[in-house]
């Protein structure tokens, strides 16, 4: 029995003996495989945050202009190749990188239907171009090259590249899908001076005047009737237009459009603003939308106090909203639109520096940007205000009680929201495309965006606003976002 049983053990130790030699090579190769796998996968991780980050950072500096490209360019070598060596991208877990400029192309559309563009080509057409595309195959091969050992066993490729392409751009304009006519009198000269009293020139901005309000359904630079637009807040030309009401009353909530670009770009546009029909969406800044508006991505302003004519406090009560309006056969505007003396007397002016001031024309120089902090503005003194406005209303105008400067009646008069508290602040400021009128047809073409600070609820007759100078291009921009 005993040597039976001794060589029965022998028999089965030969035996695991045999299928640890035969299973032993699927085990070593499934080892290498998971391992292999891991590699790869990891390596496309590190491709993909690459594309990401150089993408993203590439996109917030394109403007339209060629600097914007070149600042693009620079941006990306930026993220690649400066910074702290914990920040910057890696492959192979700890090896640092370069970018090259091949690795990057521009484009008008994140889908690539317009094509896309070598940085040079794109600097010679810069207008429109709102999107980047990275693409790691276009970098050192080595960044993306895995050595794939068990492929080389098996007689396969010894190695193989992974990449990843990343788009980016703009997806939202923090821009109201309503448009009216630039009203300068010259087109070829938007920003000009409009002379008041001796020594009082003033800085006027496509026809308009700082801190003077205006109904904005009643404005045309070249008919006696009020000329408006909807904006199509979707597609750019030459797609067609989508001007369904439900889906541009929730932009006019918002205040946004899904456009990556729109001063100097052709936009899709409808004539005859609706106003009937969007005065609730536009009063979601006031808590007042009637339930047209969701107050999550639609909150009130932090401030929602209304400035009727009625109770002003801090000048000579005025006797109208907005100036009185004047009707020629080829313009229609405001008194205050006027050139002295023929602009009448300030109480039908309206509520004047609600939350803009006059601008001294001194304070600008062409062909520079307006400083971050703004103009220096005029002071509310009975003297200048005398010489800005015809017979000069009285003024006391507010001061901060911390600083004692002049600090306008929306931050110093103000009224929480109790509906949808606590409110944004500076959501009453709407971003209005200026477009070059006549406007035939659709598209039209976006010159500047005004800045327009609602001074009370709009109604089916029209939107008051006071004028708070023109918005560049970088304080409407949205956040830049992912495509791919």
């Amino acid at each position: 029995m005993l040597k039976i049983y001794g060589v029965a053990r022998h028999r089965e130790g030969g035996a695991i003996a045999v299928m640890t030699a035969v299973l032993l090579p699927v085990i070593l190769g499934f080892l290498a495989f998971v391992i292999e796998t891991a590699r790869l996968y990891n390596r496309k991780a590190e491709m993909h945050a690459f594309a990401d980050a150089v993408a993203l950072s590439a996109a917030k500096q394109l403007d339209g202009t060629q600097n914007g490209i070149s600042n693009a360019l620079l941006a990306a070598h930026d993220v690649v190749e400066g910074g702290y060596e914990l920040t910057m991208p890696h492959y192979k877990y700890g090896s640092s990188m370069a970018f090259s400029d091949s690795a990057m192309k521009f484009g008008k559309s994140p889908d690539g239907s317009s094509g896309w563009l070598d940085a040079e080509t794109a600097k010679a057409s810069p207008t429109g171009i709102a999107y980047v595309k990275v693409d790691t195959n276009e970098l050192d091969a080595k960044y993306g090259t895995v050595e794939v050992w068990f492929s080389k066993l098996l007689g396969n490729a010894r190695s193989k590249l992974v990449s990843h392409t990343a788009v980016a751009g703009r997806r939202r304009l923090n821009v109201i899908p309503l448009a009216i006519c630039a009203m300068s009198k010259d087109p070829n000269i938007p920003i000009d001076e409009r002379v008041n009293a001796s020594g009082y020139s003033e800085l006027r901005e496509y026809g308009f005047r700082r801190g003077v309000s205006y109904n904005l359904m009643n404005l045309s630079p070249n008919t006696a009737t009020p000329v408006n637009y909807v904006v199509d807040p979707i597609t750019l030309p030459p797609k067609s237009g989508s001007f369904a009401t439900d889906v541009v009353g929730q932009y006019v909530c918002t205040g946004t459009v899904e456009l990556p670009k729109v001063i100097g770009e052709t936009i899709n546009l409808q004539s005859g603003f609706p106003i009937g029909q969007f005065f609730n969406q536009l009063n979601s800044r006031f808590d007042a939308s009637n339930g047209e508006c969701n107050a999550i991505s639609a909150p009130p302003d932090s401030n929602i106090r209304q400035y009727p004519f009625g109770s002003v406090s801090w000048m000579t009560k005025p006797v109208v909203q907005v100036p009185d309006a004047v009707s020629s056969a080829q313009r229609l505007e405001t008194i205050a639109d006027l050139d002295p003396p023929k602009d009448q007397t300030p109480t039908h002016y309206g509520p004047l520096w609600v939350f803009a001031r006059a601008v001294p024309w001194s304070s600008y120089t062409a062909g520079q940007t307006e400083p971050a902090q703004g103009y220096v503005p005029y002071q509310a003194t009975t003297t200048i205000w005398k010489s800005l406005y015809p017979t000069g209303p009285s003024v006391s105008y507010p001061t901060d009680s911390k600083t004692g400067a002049q600090s306008p009646p929306y931050l110093t008069s103000t009224t929480a929201p109790t509906a949808h508290p606590p409110g944004l602040k500076y959501r009453r400021l709407l971003n209005v495309p200026l477009l070059s009128c006549p406007a035939v047809g659709s598209p039209g073409v976006v010159v500047a965006i005004g800045k327009f600070f609602m001074t009370k609820l709009a109604d089916t007759n029209g939107i008051y606003a006071e004028f708070a100078g023109a918005s560049p291009q970088e304080e409407i921009s949205g956040a830049v976002e992912l495509y791919q």
